[in-house]
């Protein structure tokens, strides 16, 4: 059986010159799991571009996953010269619009982002009850896409400011499409006071008749106090998008020093706090700027701290530039 997945034309205009082999990466990443495909290509089809694949195991339901993919916009089923139309699994937590709504001078793409957690995604053996981190979260975009997906999510932020926003954001994005939840807030501090935090925090229900209730949290505190606000392995996957080196309007300067906005500090004082509360089996998928931090640099620093970074060729075809003063690439690491 052969078919056609329909790209959404957006990731042309987020990754130019690189969208169509960032495409086949994030495609071949999932293949390369469960290997249901082979002839693997992008194609013009009338003036629309797809990702064609012939399946070769039809042993496994594989167009759940294949769903989720972030360039995905349809899928059909080819039969000669037609295409049949295939509903997309909607596996949705929260409405997928909850992280396009918000417009700002500085935002991560929700699809790169989304992008980022399906790698992590795909790597872990574990598909429920998954807990995320974004340790350095900004407005929320990751936590957003992860609680789409159903994880449980927690977000450190620095800006106390920008945490408050999220929790006003989501609190009225909640109410407004009647999801059952329960919200709160609560001040702490680290042993002996070495910090002061806030907790803003969310237990969210998708409906009156489902049990399952998803955790949503947002800290304002420095990152490099992880691993003393949350316990050692408890997360499955961290997902995060360093300083690009570039000031953006909505960044508050709030208790910030400036090594914020450089990713190689940063790194280097928040690393081993990441790594005490990511479990064994856990995988960290960090995005940065390599004008600011060579690939091979970061590398060798993730190896010092005690991590293991994957090299095949999937995951090395993820660099793209995103304006003048921007490249950015992916790199991926386990305990």
């Amino acid at each position: 059986m052969n078919y056609c997945l329909l790209i959404n034309n957006k990731h042309y205009l987020t990754y130019n010159v690189n969208a169509e082999k960032i495409i086949l990466a994030e495609f071949n990443i999932l293949n390369e799991k469960y290997k249901f495909a082979e002839n693997v290509q992008i194609r013009d089809i009338c003036g629309l571009k797809y990702l064609s694949y012939k399946n070769i195991n039809d042993n496994i339901d594989i167009l759940d996953k294949i769903s989720e993919l972030s360039f995905v916009l349809g899928i059909f089923e080819q039969k000669k010269e037609l295409l049949k139309p295939i509903a997309k699994t909607n596996i949705e937590f929260v409405k997928n619009n909850i992280s396009s709504l918000l417009k700002y001078s500085g935002k991560t793409n929700e699809y790169f982002t989304k992008l980022m957690i399906n790698i992590a995604a795909n790597l872990i053996d574990k598909n429920e009850n998954i807990n995320l981190l974004d340790p350095i979260c900004g407005k929320g975009t990751s936590l957003y896409e992860g609680l789409i997906k159903g994880y449980n999510c927690y977000g450190i932020e620095i800006a106390s400011k920008v945490v408050e926003e999220i929790f006003i954001f989501l609190k009225k994005f909640l109410e407004k499409e009647r999801y059952k939840f329960n919200s709160k807030k609560e001040k702490f501090s680290g042993e002996n006071k070495s910090f002061k935090a806030e907790k803003f925090i969310f237990d969210i229900n998708k409906n009156k008749e489902n049990k399952d209730f998803k955790h949503f949290e947002a800290v304002s505190a420095n990152t490099f106090f992880t691993d003393k606000i949350y316990k050692k392995s408890f997360f499955d996957i961290i997902v995060g998008d360093l300083p690009y080196g570039v000031k953006h309007s909505n960044i508050s300067n709030e208790k910030q020093s400036s090594f914020t906005r450089n990713p190689k500090e940063l790194l280097e004082k928040s690393l081993d706090s990441w790594k005490n509360v990511l479990n064994e089996n856990g995988i960290l998928v960090i995005s940065w700027n390599t004008f600011l931090l060579k690939r091979e640099d970061f590398k060798n620093l993730l190896t010092s701290k005690g991590f293991k970074v994957f090299e095949n060729e999937s995951l090395l075809s993820f660099e793209h530039r995103v304006d003048q003063a921007i490249n950015r690439d992916i790199i991926i690491a386990k305990k």
